[in-house]
């Protein structure tokens, strides 16, 4: 008999350790049910995030295309285009570029009429974010967009004034 009570005593022991093993296994699953409903909130979270930037990122494009219209340069009108001719800007040229470049933030320029290191970063600067050729250099299509960007600034602060 008492060989049958510690067979009992050792089947109820294993039979204690299983079950406290079902019920830890039992709380791994309802934490992991909780993960992967954090989870699947997260991704409808992030989706809906993509979804608004890939929005907003089609409306830049939108402006940034409409903005290379205001800034191209303007017909000749049947000219035949010249190629490799670059004509160099006037000193009046580069003081009024120097102007327009501080006028519009890209730096505080001294309007001096030379295109030294400084000028020619925010010349760079200023290419790069119209969607001009980034070369540095005060062309005359960069000057026009300048001059055109430097007198909506102007009026648009005018207006708020």
């Amino acid at each position: 008999m008492s060989g049958q009570t510690a067979a009992l005593q050792e089947y109820q022991s294993e039979f204690l350790s299983q079950r406290m093993k079902a019920e830890n296994g039992a709380r791994e699953i309802v934490k992991l049910h909780e993960q992967l409903a954090s989870a699947r909130s997260d991704i409808e979270r992030l989706t809906a995030q993509h979804t608004e930037s890939e929005t907003n990122l089609a409306a830049t494009r939108e402006q940034l295309a409409s903005l290379q219209g205001l800034h191209a340069p303007p017909a000749l009108d049947g000219a035949p285009a010249l190629r490799d001719v670059t004509p160099l800007p006037t000193k009046q040229d580069v003081i009024s570029a120097q102007k327009a470049l501080t006028d519009l933030g890209f730096g505080k320029l001294e309007a001096d009429g030379v295109v030294g290191p400084t000028t020619r970063q925010a010349i760079e600067e200023y290419q790069r974010l119209v969607g001009l050729t980034v070369t540095g250099k005060l062309h005359a299509q960069t000057l026009q967009s300048l001059m055109r960007s430097a007198k909506v600034v102007a009026a648009q602060s005018e207006r708020t004034e």
